[in-house]
């Protein structure tokens, strides 16, 4: 579908608009949720919440666009009934549905059918009454639990949340009048305030390795802005990076993963000073040399290892572990093999995707890691 350059403009400022809206604008039964990450808008949800249904449709631009019409039912006690999710291509809205999601309830298990095609995956779960569908990137389940909340006047909730197959416990607990925790089991904690009815009006993920920050709006043509961004997806949220080098002979390889900046500041920002850093993202920051090397004041025998960073404004600490295989969240202070302090460089351009490289200088190699205009420097010898 084709725009005119005047109904461009007029998705874009709408979108603007929705990000500054509070739910005290509303004027129909339908609100909206618009999550971003930096300056880059990832998800938009269109959502009505009624006291045994929520009718929902979702857009999702990373890795892909994707356009989702979502219905989950409950009895008058709040117990899950059903919930089914279709997935359409935003570039041909009218067309099938090219994933359809539907959890049922059959005695006293919960079954979960995935069809895609004539492809169809099945798997049960335990019933639980309940439980709360539980979508990625999506956050109209966390409005079901904190309107119950306080409509049950309770202060917290220990939800089970049915991702994929799996069932996971979300962590729900009031803080002040105006606001919920939510603990992710694996992300991290999540700050959302809400209103006296309980409705999410701003939900802030920056804490967790998702870092989104949501805003509530009033309603909005989701299908036309789908149409506007189907072929404007954002891509990964963090892609996988690696660089090799050559070090005075030392062939030193990196892995890691590699956040995008989207005009966030970073380094006492999104990345707190002086905190234990993943050093990227997903799977922790690798290093392999093949010959043993001294970082530092640090031996550092050939062989594999995982790097983490605790930035400060003063330069930081490098920490070299010798687990290795993990996620970037996993960390056991007892298998490392050293800290060594870093330099901070100030950079005149900025980088826009997190990059780590071992280069020569001189007789010394140097590791930087760079990120925006900052770069961290530590460096080391060949041969030790």
């Amino acid at each position: 579908m084709k725009h005119s350059f005047y109904h461009l403009i007029t998705l874009v400022f709408a979108t603007i608009f929705l990000i500054q809206c509070d739910s005290s604008t509303e004027s129909s039964d339908y609100s909206s949720f618009v999550a971003t990450l930096g300056k880059d808008t990832m998800v938009i949800e269109r959502i009505k919440m009624m006291q045994n249904e929520v009718h929902a449709e979702v857009l999702i631009r990373t890795p892909r666009t994707r356009y989702s019409k979502q219905h989950l039912i409950t009895g008058d006690d709040d117990n899950f009934i059903s919930y089914i999710s279709e997935t359409y291509d935003p570039s041909d809205l009218e067309g099938d549905a090219i994933l359809v999601t539907k959890m049922e309830i059959e005695g006293d298990s919960l079954v979960i059918r995935n069809k895609r095609d004539t492809s169809e995956q099945i798997s049960k779960i335990k019933y639980d009454p309940s439980i709360v569908p539980w979508i990625d990137m999506v956050h109209w389940p966390y409005q079901l639990v904190t309107e119950r909340m306080v409509a049950s006047q309770e202060k917290k909730a220990d939800q089970n949340m049915l991702a994929g197959r799996r069932a996971r416990i979300f962590e729900f607990r009031s803080v002040g009048e105006d606001s919920v925790s939510i603990k992710h089991p694996s992300r991290g904690t999540m700050m959302a305030r809400i209103d006296g009815n309980g409705a999410i009006l701003t939900h802030d993920a920056t804490q967790t390795t998702r870092k989104l920050i949501v805003k509530r709006g009033v309603d909005l043509d989701i299908k036309s802005l789908a149409e506007y961004y189907a072929d404007k997806p954002i891509g990964s949220l963090s892609g996988a990076g690696s660089s090799e080098s050559t070090v005075h002979g030392a062939t030193i390889k990196l892995t890691f993963g590699q956040p995008a900046r989207r005009g966030r500041e970073l380094f006492g920002g999104i990345v707190p000073w002086n905190e234990r850093w993943r050093t990227g993202a997903n799977r922790a920051t690798h290093i392999t040399t093949d010959k043993d090397l001294k970082i530092g004041d640090l031996d550092m025998p050939a062989g594999e290892y995982t790097l983490f960073t605790i930035p400060a404004p003063d330069g930081g600490t490098l920490i070299i572990n010798k687990q290795t295989g993990q996620n970037g969240r996993s960390y056991d202070e007892a298998r490392d093999l050293g800290r060594v302090p870093m330099k901070l460089v100030e950079n005149s351009e900025s980088i826009e995707l997190f990059t780590i490289d071992a280069i020569e200088r001189g007789e010394d190699g140097v590791l930087q890691l760079k990120w925006g205009e900052t770069i961290f420097e530590v460096e080391f010898q060949v041969g030790g």
